[in-house]
């Protein structure tokens, strides 16, 4: 991966015509830079630090010392991406598109709506973007909300409206992100938001996305992630043997994919804060309920990051398979081996363990269970 503060030399060269004759400028050197100034009032915190999100993790590359609530930082990007700002060990944070430029950042404490930060135009756009895209997103948490109220009174036909009202909103949400990245596809902000919400598409709908990405923004790291993540894909495709890992469970023991060899498994990744997840777990109690006896496992692999948290999702959805963890989050490990880029994520193995499929929700589950199962009834 290429380095964030790698400097870029463009060598500027003019020469400019006088009436009696002509002279030549002095070649300049010009090292591209930002400069974010930053003056928040009302924190206490000693300590900024200039930081990316990689693999999971947040990775800090700057730090100053906070006075009076300002600070400054000053860097260069080989193109435009995504920082946070974070503060003493606290979990507060701003996020900002930085690109070789001056950037104001100022407010009145950190909270998101208190903060205004101008001189980057990415951000503008991507605040624009997260403004459209909250409208469905609220949506579908309201949805959500139904879908649990429904199912806590046991009403199945409220829970079937909800979970259909839920599929329409998110093909809503879906279409919307997918025209807004085709309209911006010179800029930045398309791989950007293509990472973020587009990497559970075909591997031929990401390929043909990649290829349509504007010439001046190939060099971006987000493209680069986008073409490390297709590569990935097309090592866990359906026909390919599943990657092998292992994983602790609740109580610190280990428990590996390879154990489950001669039965068909699902690999689920999901997490407890996964509004779709949890809304998709049901159909997939009932369809291990149908199926177990015949074969069928699951081994539940969690993005969480709070075990307790995890540990109750697991006890309230009545999840009774193998469950694991290592708590990292988007960080963890097995997801980083299959390239999920977006929970809940599936794969279903045979029992000479080769992937035989992907994605399987609702319906499409029960089908294709059924077609491996009930055919021998």
């Amino acid at each position: 991966m290429k380095k964030i503060k790698q400097l870029i030399t463009i060598v500027m060269l003019a020469v400019i015509a006088v009436a009696c004759g002509s002279s030549t400028e002095e070649v300049v050197n010009v090292e591209p830079a930002f400069k974010i100034d930053v003056k928040i009032d009302a924190i206490a915190y000693k300590m900024a630090y200039l930081t990316k999100y990689k693999e999971g993790e947040f990775v800090k590359s700057d730090s100053v010392v906070i006075e009076n609530g300002a600070f400054t930082f000053t860097g260069s990007v080989e193109s435009p991406n995504v920082q946070y700002i974070l503060f003493d060990d606290s979990k507060e944070r701003i996020v900002v598109f930085i690109d070789n430029s001056d950037i104001s950042i100022t407010g009145t404490g950190l909270q998101k709506e208190n903060v205004t930060i101008t001189g980057a135009k990415l951000n503008t756009q991507l605040d624009e973007f997260i403004g459209k895209v909250k409208v469905y997103e609220d949506r579908l948490k309201l949805i959500a909300d139904e879908y649990y109220a429904a199912e806590e009174i046991g009403d199945k036909a409220l829970v079937e409206a909800a979970d259909y009202k839920y599929e329409v909103e998110d093909s809503l949400k879906t279409l919307f992100v997918e025209e807004y990245i085709n309209a911006n596809l010179n800029s930045v902000i398309a791989p950007y938001l293509s990472l973020r919400y587009m990497m559970n598409k075909d591997i031929d709908v990401i390929e043909k996305l990649n290829s349509s990405f504007s010439k001046d923004i190939r060099k971006s790291e987000y493209v680069a992630l986008i073409k490390d993540h297709i590569t990935l894909t097309k090592s866990t495709q359906i026909g390919q043997p599943a990657p092998l890992f292992s994983m602790n469970d609740k109580d610190g023991n280990p428990v590996a994919l390879e154990s489950f060899k001669g039965s068909y498994v699902m690999i689920d990744f999901w997490a407890s804060w996964c509004g779709p997840c949890r809304a998709e777990n049901p159909n997939v109690v009932a369809a291990y309920a149908k199926y177990h006896d015949k074969g069928f496992e699951i081994f539940g692999v969690s993005f969480d990051e709070n075990k307790e948290k995890w540990l109750k999702a697991v006890e309230d959805d009545q999840l009774t398979w193998a469950h694991v963890s290592d708590l990292k989050g988007w960080g963890n490990a097995a997801g980083k081996i299959y390239g999920v880029r977006g929970i809940p994520h599936s794969v279903l193995i045979d029992k000479e363990g080769v992937i035989v499929a992907k994605n399987l929700r609702g319906e499409e589950l029960h089908s294709k269970l059924a077609e491996i199962f009930d055919k021998n009834s």
